[in-house]
């Protein structure tokens, strides 16, 4: 009889003082690994580079580390400190960022040397552990009927209530019909559903079949919710100003797609 064994992969520490910027090696480094002074929930590491790129010109690159990818696009989207694409000039210097995977990268440079956004994502993309592409949880909501500009994170609070897990926000329209579609990030723990669940104002809607696994609630005058916790873990809420017939329709919908998705 042969016997297999398997050694686990162990990964290689990795050499920050070699990650270099179009062939530019760094002049100094710092790495905080308890980044506390910040004050940013969810942040556990901050990586700090300098780059003598030119005479005159040097370019520094703050890595900022986050817990995962849902708490570093919630920083990105919601802490008001980032324009995307769009350079913000501070004071004599001019800022750009890129947030990817869990990591935000903010480069600041001399605001008379405009670097090339290429050369930037091109940084970003060598950087260690670089996986790229957009989250795959979100591809899970509907596609129909999405409005443009109207995603977003939620991570403390949702549905005006103490959340007790991150969740993707996607908006929708259809002629005169507006509702919302919410997926959590990751399987949730029925405990902490059912305390998400226990802030809502739940009612008893007489138009549609009640089922004994689904929460229905208002939020506001006329907005109308459902949220369960499906088979697996994940959480799917659907609310908008839509009679409860027709917010049903919207909720298996979504149901549906959430439960098959891969992530």
């Amino acid at each position: 009889m042969l016997l297999a064994s398997c050694e686990q992969k162990v990964e290689e520490p990795v050499d920050y003082r070699s990650i270099p910027y179009k062939g530019v090696k760094p002049i100094s480094v710092n790495i905080n690994e308890n980044p506390v002074d910040e004050n940013i929930e969810s942040l556990v590491g901050r990586m700090d580079f300098r780059y003598p790129v030119t005479v005159g010109d040097t370019l520094d690159v703050c890595v900022l580390a986050f817990r995962s990818d849902v708490y570093a696009l919630d920083y990105y989207m919601n802490s008001g400190r980032f324009q995307g694409i769009v350079p913000i000039l501070r004071g004599e210097y001019l800022e750009q960022s890129i947030r990817s995977d869990s990591k935000i990268y903010i480069f600041k440079h001399d605001s008379f040397r405009r670097y090339e956004r290429s050369d930037l994502e091109n940084y970003v993309r060598s950087f260690p552990g670089f996986r790229g592409g957009f989250p795959q949880e979100f591809l899970s909501l509907p596609f129909e009927n999405r409005e443009a500009g109207r995603t977003s994170i939620q991570t403390k609070f949702f549905m005006g209530v103490k959340s007790y897990f991150p969740v993707l926000v996607q908006s929708y329209k259809d002629a005169d019909l507006r509702w919302n579609v919410a997926r959590s990030w990751e399987q949730v723990e029925e405990s902490d559903y059912e305390g998400w669940v226990s802030q809502l104002n739940k009612v008893k809607p007489k138009d549609v079949a009640r089922d004994v696994e689904i929460a229905y609630f208002q939020v506001g005058d006329g907005v109308n919710g459902m949220a369960t916790r499906l088979p697996g873990g994940r959480v799917v809420v659907v609310w908008g100003y839509l009679s409860w017939f027709d917010l049903e329709r919207k909720f298996f919908v979504a149901s549906d797609r959430i439960y098959e998705a891969r992530f």
